[in-house]
């Protein structure tokens, strides 16, 4: 990318240049300063035909970078068919008065037609913007453009060699040095960004092309000379001597072909080399493409760090990790990502591993804390590796956030420490009223057989009764537990009002308290969306234990239903004026087998466990408030049905 921009800009100095040199004599010749063109004749030979053509192909060319490169198309080709054009009178020795159309010239400079462009400046002309055409169109480097700018390139070098060479008699030393120093030099600044502009996209090596180029345009002078040595022998009508039995054509056409084979041989070992190393560029990027898909789309994270360590790359699952982003980690020191104390013993750590060769944490995968942005911490597993370049040793990390895998580890934990204490206090509470019974049994056993009257057997027959049905609550709230965590059912729209009242109705009539007052303070239209059965059980836990565990001396015993929407969530408090429960067992709510009155009810203990883990289940909260008279419970799910 930084090589294409370098190009651009480049080529648009090119296409300025060409421009600036065209106006400048476009202008000259309309001043027509005859002092300046008798003391310096070379000027005045680019034609205004021939400036007016780099006004207009300058244009185009530095249109050809910018974002209206379609725009160059219009204006190539014009001058590309008015130099055809011209060149069309020189091959057919024809004179369409072209040259004079634009301006009479006031210099001829020695030109058999005054004003017309040379042949080759023609030709040039005619290349140079077919490559333009070509890239505008085709917006990427080509075969057939390279060569079009690659011609234009070695006539305008072989011209600037010829004045260099010779400047008094550079016009006419080779008819490809028959161009003006300054048009050669518009021709090679042009041909030179159309080559290596986006070269590389297409495999080729810059330095190996210019080379080449430099090895064509050598071949090319010694061609050209040779044939020029031939003209000349032909207007002398002799050899040109060069040494004994020997002539200069011959020692000439010697080193050429000698020269030339040594060209060709380097050109074919160049170019086989550029197409093996392309090759491996190819190879070598289609690599790095694989291996950066991978480490972009892995879901740990990648870092490298230099022996300091600088954090030097990231791959898009850090940035997500740890909530920075590219831009703020690069560069940075790798210790922003560390808690304390692993924040300040890190510089330490590696400046010792750089002394003594001891590793503690490199090549051994280890747990470790993170710090994100937020300033949060997070346990995460972490893998070092060490990579010896050629000039500069770095370490690669692999981080893998393992909150998740910490909550499931801890949930196991917690369910594992529920279910040891489910099967004791299940084993316990299950053989008490066995063992009651049992025991009671015995006792109307022997009572039956000392024939002791039915009444006074009564009572013995009704604790047994007591510790069956005991029995028979306590298989229920299992199994309603087991149900509870299996369960799995879809959400249904739920109107909160009427299931409240019902909830209600069948409460009352079934703990046979109807003095208790129910209040309930939910509108209408409320409705929402959960899982009905588990809605259900939150109501039944809720209101039942406020109707239950009312305060027998309170004259007015009542509970308090209310439900609104708070921010987004579903809210619903109970609350009611009973007997509350004592601070000191605040702690134990909603856990196991916790009996807090168990004078006035006999309950199993698992009502408020169920009540937290349905509600839990549903992706919410329960709250307990302790009130001057009496307790409120507060139940918050989200409104959007996260689980």
């Amino acid at each position: 990318m930084r090589s294409g921009f370098t190009w651009e800009k480049l080529g648009l100095g090119a296409g300025c240049l060409s421009m600036a040199i065209g106006l400048t004599m476009m202008s000259l010749w309309l001043i027509r300063p005859e002092a300046l063109a008798k003391a310096v004749p070379m000027l005045f030979a680019m034609q205004f035909n021939t400036a007016l053509s780099f006004l207009v192909t300058g244009g185009a060319y530095c249109l050809l970078f910018t974002s209206l490169h379609r725009q160059a198309i219009l204006p190539a080709i014009f001058t590309a068919a008015f130099a055809a054009f011209i060149l069309s009178q020189q091959l057919f020795a024809i004179d369409l008065n072209v040259d004079r159309l634009f301006i009479t010239p006031f210099f001829t400079n020695g030109a058999s037609h005054p004003g017309r462009m040379a042949p080759n400046t023609a030709f040039c002309f005619i290349l140079i913007n077919t490559a333009v055409v070509l890239t505008a169109l085709l917006r990427r480097n080509s075969n057939p453009r390279l060569v079009c700018a690659a011609l234009v390139c070695m006539i305008s070098v072989s011209a600037l060699i010829g004045y260099a060479l010779s400047i008094t008699t550079a016009q006419d030393w080779l008819p490809l040095a028959r161009m003006s120093p300054q048009t050669a030099l518009c021709f090679f600044a042009l041909s030179t960004g159309l080559i290596f502009f986006g070269l590389e996209k297409i495999g080729y090596n810059p330095a190996i092309v210019a080379a080449t180029l430099a090895a064509a345009t050598y071949l090319l002078l010694l061609s050209l000379t040779y044939i020029e040595l031939m003209r000349q022998e032909v207007l002398f009508t002799q050899e040109l001597p060069a040494s004994e039995n020997v002539n200069a054509r011959s020692t000439l056409l010697g080193v050429l072909l000698l020269s030339g084979s040594v060209f060709a041989c380097l050109i074919i070992y160049a170019f086989r080399s550029a197409e093996r190393s392309r090759g491996m560029a190819t190879q070598l990027s289609e690599s790095r493409k694989r291996l950066a898909a991978i480490i972009d789309t892995a879901v740990d994270g990648f870092i490298t760090i230099d022996e300091r360590g600088t954090i030097l790359s990231i791959n898009p699952a850090c940035e997500r990790i740890f909530g920075y982003s590219e831009q703020e980690m690069l560069r940075q020191n790798i210790k922003m990502l560390m808690p304390p104390p692993y924040h300040g013993e890190h510089d330490q750590y590696l400046a010792n591993y750089r002394q003594t060769g001891q590793a503690k944490i490199i090549g051994i995968g280890r747990e470790a804390e993170g710090q994100r942005k937020d300033g949060s911490t997070f346990p995460l597993d972490l893998s070092i590796a060490r990579i010896d370049l050629d000039h500069q040793i770095i370490y690669s990390g692999i981080v893998r956030d393992i909150s998740e895998r910490k909550a499931y580890e801890r949930d196991i934990l917690d369910a594992n420490a529920e279910l040891e204490e489910f099967s004791y206090r299940t084993s316990h509470d299950l053989r008490s009223p066995i063992a009651s019974s049992l025991g009671l049994v015995a006792i109307a056993d022997d009572m039956i057989r000392q024939g002791i009257d039915v009444k006074e057997l009564q009572p013995v027959l009704s604790r047994i009764e007591r510790s069956f049905r005991k029995l028979d609550h306590l298989i229920h709230n299992i199994i309603y537990l087991t149900r509870t965590k299996m369960m799995d059912e879809a959400d249904s729209p739920i109107e909160v009002a009427a299931m409240v009242r019902d909830t209600v109705d069948r409460l009352h009539y079934s703990d046979g308290e109807r003095r208790v007052t129910v209040h309930i303070d939910i509108p209408e239209a409320m409705v929402i969306s959960k899982k009905v059965s588990r809605f259900q059980i939150i109501l039944d836990n809720l209101i039942s234990n406020g109707i239950i565990f009312h305060d027998p001396s309170e004259s007015s015993p009542e509970v308090f239903i209310r439900a609104s929407r708070v921010k987004g969530r579903f809210v619903l408090s109970v609350a009611d004026n009973g007997i509350g429960i004592p601070r000191e067992y605040e702690p134990q709510l909603f856990q196991m087998f916790k009996r807090f009155h168990p004078q006035h009810a006999h309950g199993s203990g698992l009502g408020l466990y169920i009540l937290r883990k349905s509600v839990e289940h549903l992706g919410g909260t329960v709250a307990y408030r302790r009130q001057d008279k009496g307790s409120i419970f507060t139940v918050t799910l989200p409104e959007d049905n996260r689980r």
